[in-house]
């Protein structure tokens, strides 16, 4: 199967759709937690590292400041205060807006609701995996197994700290959701290794005959 096949089998017509509202998943994490309280930007990247939150959102002080200076230009957050202690600078802490309490409603309802395309790395080793001598692709699979379950073991337990402190499952339902999928991951991919090393699985791509009515059955656009 060629590389524009799979992409064209990919582009379903269910993951087309996109948010009326882009919103990053570092800009959806300040308007949650200012949605709890207000706070100045440097509380604000303490209580996503408290809660792993950090996990599953790139943080650093430069994205974060910028973040939060779009939010406010969009008049989804606003300065509510300024509160200085002793030598150092002063602080700004913010507050959400009811516009961007209702950007924050409907983002995640909007995510929850409808999958939305995405282009992880592994897929894109997966599409071409057959440039690799079978052997090798079979023991990259096993070392990538092997850091899945290091992965899985090392967010388990922190699933276990966090219950441990009083977190509900509700609040926790996004690290479950991830500890499942790499778990389910770990499982395919030595799966495939055990079926690449048994033979079972055949080290050829074939050929696709018709390729332009495959193409036009599952849609050629990108958009």
């Amino acid at each position: 199967m060629t590389p524009d096949i799979r992409v064209g089998i990919f582009h379903l017509e269910y993951m087309q759709a996109e948010p009326s509202v882009d919103v990053s998943p570092l800009a959806l994490s300040i308007l949650q937690l200012l949605d709890e309280r207000p706070m100045h930007p440097y509380e604000l990247a303490a209580t996503m590292r408290d809660r792993h939150q950090d996990e599953f959102i790139r943080l650093n002080f430069g994205s974060l400041y910028h973040t939060v200076d779009v939010l406010e230009r969009n008049g989804w957050i606003i300065p509510a205060e300024r509160e200085k202690e002793g030598n150092r600078p002063e602080r700004t802490i913010y507050r959400l807006t009811p516009t961007g309490r209702e950007v924050l409603v409907g983002v995640v309802g909007d995510i929850v609701a409808r999958p939305r395309r995405e282009f992880p790395h592994f897929a894109a080793g997966l599409m071409f995996m057959h440039h690799l001598d079978a052997a090798k692709a079979a023991a990259h699979l096993e070392t990538r197994a092997g850091a899945l379950g290091a992965t899985v073991a090392k967010l388990s337990r922190i699933l276990e700290e966090l219950q441990a402190h009083g977190l509900k499952r509700l609040a926790l339902i996004e690290l479950e959701h991830k500890i499942a999928m790499l778990e389910a991951e770990r499982q395919w991919v030595l799966k495939i290794a055990r079926e690449i090393s048994d033979g079972q699985l055949e080290w050829s791509t074939g050929m696709v005959r018709d390729i332009e009515g495959l193409r036009r059955r599952h849609g050629s656009s990108t958009h």
